[in-house]
């Protein structure tokens, strides 16, 4: 299976079986610690690479998943980040590693957001955002660094009531309600705010990696037949599946962002295959930039 998302229906209609490649990301200051475990996709600023094109679930699409745990505050969380804001079907568990974690709705955050609209008050009543892409129903958000428009709240949640034209919209305080009425045109940097995420939660007092995956580590290619992918202390027995990032270019016979097999595992080396037990790949060409290796795993959502 190529491509960094892999998606398989599990065997309730309402599952999704996800793959993942892990990343890994801590912090510190004098205030408190913490670690992240999981894949990201815009969602979570701090984990980076492994990022995966967004699946769906019960048609909405899936952004990320990730475990955070605060070693300062002995405090942990477990999230799913999903496109959409107050609608249903809402996740109810996820189950990760053969631990199931109950959800709740946690907090919304924003994948788009854009500077330079302009508001235009009474008697027209207008939003003016170039290319807003916008359908009736869509929620919005909107911020003036220097004091919003008289009647509308910055960081209030609203609906787009009508669509004016390609640039220009009405806004709306509940799905479906009147256009709402303003009176000023606001100050300052003039912020908009598009295609919500809802975070999926569950708290809890589990530390660590619970993705029981090998964390990111460099990694270095040979050009040979097979391949030697050398990682010291890597982990991973035959049969696991890793992905490989770059910050430059892959010899010719791997790509980035794809699953493949291991094979021929050793302590601090394997090789891979394209299938689970397959043929070793082979490598050609030259390369460039650091490599980075990382576990994929299985999550599944419900």
């Amino acid at each position: 299976m190529s491509g960094v998302l892999g998606v398989l229906l599990g065997s309730g209609s309402d599952e999704r079986q996800i793959d993942l490649p892990v990343s890994y990301y801590s912090w510190g200051d004098k205030y408190g610690a913490g670690e992240q475990y999981g894949a990201d996709s815009s969602y979570f600023t701090y984990l980076s690479g492994g990022n995966f094109t967004p699946a769906t679930w019960q048609g909405r699409a899936i952004r990320a998943i990730a475990h955070e745990y605060d070693f300062y505050a002995a405090t942990s969380r477990t999230l799913i980040g999903l496109g959409g804001y107050g609608v249903s079907p809402e996740p109810s568990r996820l189950r990760i590693n053969g631990t199931v974690y109950p959800l709740g709705a946690g907090s919304v955050s924003w994948a788009t957001y854009v500077t330079g609209i302009t508001f235009s008050p009474s008697p027209t009543n207008t939003i003016n955002w170039t290319s807003h892409g916008l359908a009736v129903g869509d929620p919005v958000q909107f911020y003036c660094s220097g004091g919003m428009p008289s009647g509308l709240t910055a960081f209030s949640i609203y609906y787009v009531q009508s669509v004016v034209s390609a640039n220009t919209i009405k806004i709306a305080a509940t799905p479906g309600g009147a256009a709402l009425s303003f009176t000023g045109s606001g100050s300052g940097t003039r912020y908009g705010y598009k295609d919500p995420m809802t975070a999926y939660q569950a708290n809890g007092t589990l530390s660590g990696n619970i993705f029981a995956s090998m964390l990111p580590r460099a990694a270095t290619i040979s050009i040979a037949s097979p391949a030697v992918i050398t990682a010291t202390g890597h982990g991973l027995t035959n049969g696991k599946r890793v992905q490989i990032t770059t910050s430059g270019t892959l010899p010719s016979g791997i790509l980035a962002n794809t699953t493949y097999f291991v094979v021929n595992a050793v302590t601090d080396a394997f090789n891979i295959s394209a299938t689970q037990g397959g043929a070793p790949i082979a490598t050609t060409g030259g390369q460039s930039g650091s490599h980075v290796l990382r576990e994929v795993v299985s999550v599944t959502v419900s």
